[in-house]
């Protein structure tokens, strides 16, 4: 039977954004009691025990007319239960804090679990593999790896049946028996799902909802769905097509997770959503659901359904133009990729292509095989602050320090590719020093540091009996190094090219006195800079290539890197990004003025865009220039952001010139952008 709901997308969404935020939350006392009891068991089971307790215990929030179970509202209390001191809750938290949790450094989340095996196995099928690889003569570790991995998801099955108990409960006191039967007919999908592979499309959106929801009770930020329109879409056109299911029933289901995402206590919700692109077999994947996806989030409209549309050559014109609509009610979703540069890149580097072409985004744009690789971590390095110890010999001018090698004073840099040898080898020199940190800095046991439950959503942890981040992936790991300020980078290489080597207004030792000033003194000198020297993203051939050198330069660098080794299986991989975020800003901050006319401590060029305000010669253009990187090198992820006035892509004609402009990027090798 279908039904229909009163409260849609945009209602839920105001309605749990109406929930109070304070209170107590009690995941480190049931973590902490759960820890207490079992101190002699092996810490893997621990840790799926300590979960199961929080499962267990936590109350379950039902929502009015909500289409999903699920809420973190649970765990959050006004205070603390009868006979718990504050001084008890205070030690609680320092014990869990003693265990230790894994971090986004050390590859905890921003990660897209396999819910296409989910689907297709459902609970006790997983359960199944892990019992059957359990009884195989393997080393007592690996056992007790899938020990836990079993107890994980019988606490998750446990957990449903939990909420299929409370929603009947609820069916009883419940006024009229429209609401009364809606909420049985939930309670016997919980049932179902909470041991049988799901039938249905709302089956299949609970169970993967339920999954999500509760590596967000694990403290879990920037969870990625993976390839939403690919798993979902046997059940969406099984249920359409015998007319069980209509698509605007459907779309009230995904209007309520959507709006379920950005619910009060989910951490770093950055939750991405890819749509469309190539099958694994190479074929054009982009479906209805595809296409009611991206209605879904224009109507629901929340900045937690991080969107991401996977465009390729052969995608119709009808995805190109739904995309260019969405994008044009000013929301910055879908971001646009061209998945065939990535799968290029992916390539490149070693993965069979079938696995390339399946590659999604965790976080914001990051670049993830689903369900097949550890969880994503990254870091960031300032391409110009390499610059500007090129121009001091490697000495940090903000305090002095020899951050870098010493490659010559500006004296003695005599030729524009003395300056250009000297930047290299301060970039070599900073990833190699970075990459060393972060190694450092991922030195965690991996037979301490276990996922149970996230390993249960990753081939072939089970059949291996290894943790994710113990080797049990098919994949190994990705760490991300993005590179900042690509455009501020090239605007100062440049602008030293043409007024020092070039013209010779004046000499290197000269301008590197006037960054030290901040151009105190010196502002004719620096509108000169500003104005005289060619900027990138304006068309300017010799400037783009440049732009193209510096990127092949750090790629060259980061990807001569390896991830360490995790209980002793194939090492991962550190690739590179053209990203940012909001780290420009502080990264600016690191930086003393540049040749480009910038003063000291102020932001960096934005991810792989030109810099602040100086592509003046229109969208083409712009595009034209930052299309010069070979961003197949890029393998990481890669950021550009543009803005238009809305009067400029009104109506049809605004659409058909957007999808072109897209297209036409996309032609030349662009591999991102997105719209706001």
């Amino acid at each position: 039977m279908v039904h229909r709901f009163e409260r849609r997308g945009p209602e839920l969404l105001a309605y749990l954004r109406a929930i109070p935020r304070e209170g107590i939350d009690l995941r480190p006392w049931y973590r902490a009691l759960s820890f207490r009891q079992t101190s002699d068991r092996p810490i893997t089971v621990r840790r799926a025990l300590a979960l199961n307790a929080v499962l267990q215990s936590m109350p379950l929030a039902i929502h009015e007319d909500d289409l999903l179970a699920g809420s973190m509202r649970g765990v959050i209390f006004a205070g603390l239960p009868d006979g718990v001191t504050s001084h008890d809750y205070a030690r609680a938290r320092d014990e869990v804090a003693e265990i230790g949790e894994r971090s986004f450094r050390t590859n905890a989340d921003h990660y897209a679990p396999d819910y296409e095996t989910l689907l297709a196995k459902g609970i006790d099928g997983l359960r199944a593999d892990a019992v059957a690889a359990r009884k195989l003569d393997r080393p007592t570790g690996e056992r007790d790896f899938l020990e836990s991995v079993v107890l994980a998801l019988d606490g998750v099955a446990t957990f449903l049946r939990r909420y299929a108990v409370e929603h009947r409960a609820e069916a009883a006191r419940a006024d009229g028996p429209a609401r009364s039967e809606r909420l049985d007919a939930l309670a016997a999908l919980l049932d179902r799902v909470s041991t049988d592979a799901p039938e249905t499309f709302h089956e299949a959106v609970q169970l993967v909802w339920t999954f999500h929801f509760i590596f967000c009770l694990e403290g879990r930020g920037a969870m990625a769905f993976g390839r939403m329109d690919q798993y979902l879409w046997p059940f969406y056109r099984r249920d359409i097509g015998s007319g069980a299911l209509t698509r605007d029933a459907a779309a009230a289901i995904l209007e309520s997770l959507w709006a379920k995402l950005a619910e009060p206590g989910i951490p770093n919700p950055v939750q991405n959503i890819a749509i469309g692109g190539t099958t694994p077999a190479g074929d054009d994947g982009t479906n209805d659901l595809s296409l009611l996806i991206l209605e879904v989030t224009g109507r629901v409209r929340t900045p937690a359904s991080n969107l991401s549309a996977r465009l390729h050559a052969e995608s119709s014109d009808e995805f190109f133009e739904a995309c260019a609509e969405l994008v044009k009610t000013g929301i910055g979703f879908p971001a646009l990729f061209n998945v065939e540069v990535l799968i290029d890149g992916l390539v490149m580097i070693g993965f069979p292509e079938t696995h390339a072409r399946d590659v999604c985004f965790v976080g914001c744009i990051e670049t993830l095989i689903p369900g097949r690789m550890p969880p994503w971590s990254d870091s960031v390095v300032s391409l110009l602050k390499a610059l500007e110890l090129a121009l001091h010999n490697g000495v940090d001018p903000l305090d002095g320090a020899q951050a870098g090698p010493r490659i010559g004073d500006p004296v003695e840099l005599a030729t524009f590719d003395d300056l250009i040898c000297a930047f290299t080898q301060q970039v070599e020199h900073m990833v190699a020093e970075h990459v060393a940190g972060v190694s450092r800095s991922k030195a965690l046991d991996p037979e301490r540091f276990t996922s149970p439950l996230l390993s249960a959503l990753t081939r072939d942890c089970i059949a291996r009996g290894r943790d994710i981040n113990d080797g049990g992936a098919l994949f190994a790991d990705f760490h991300g190094v993005a590179g900042m300020g690509i455009g501020t980078t090239t605007d100062a290489l440049e602008a030293v090219r043409t007024l020092v080597y070039d013209e010779r207004r004046l000499s290197l030792p000269d301008l590197v006195a006037a960054l030290d000033r901040d151009f105190d003194g010196d502002e004719v000198l620096r509108q000169s800079l500003l104005r005289d020297a060619s900027k990138y993203g304006n068309g300017d051939e010799r400037t783009n290539r440049l732009a193209a050198e510096i990127g092949e330069v750090f790629c060259r660098f980061v990807l001569a890197r390896r991830t360490p080794a995790a209980g002793g299986k194939p090492v991962g991989r550190y690739v590179p990004l053209l990203g940012a975020n909001v780290n420009n800003i502080p990264a600016g901050a690191q930086v003393g003025a540049t040749p480009d006319g910038r003063r000291a401590h102020t932001p960096l060029s934005d991810a792989a865009s030109p810099h602040f305000g100086r592509d003046i010669h229109g969208p083409t253009t712009t595009l034209r220039s930052v299309a010069h990187v070979d961003y197949a090198d890029v393998v990481g992820g890669t950021v550009v952001n543009m803005r238009f006035e809305r009067a400029a892509l009104q109506g049809d004609s605004g659409t058909r010139n957007l999808v072109a402009l897209v297209r036409s990027y996309f032609e030349m090798g662009g591999m991102q952008v997105q719209f706001n």
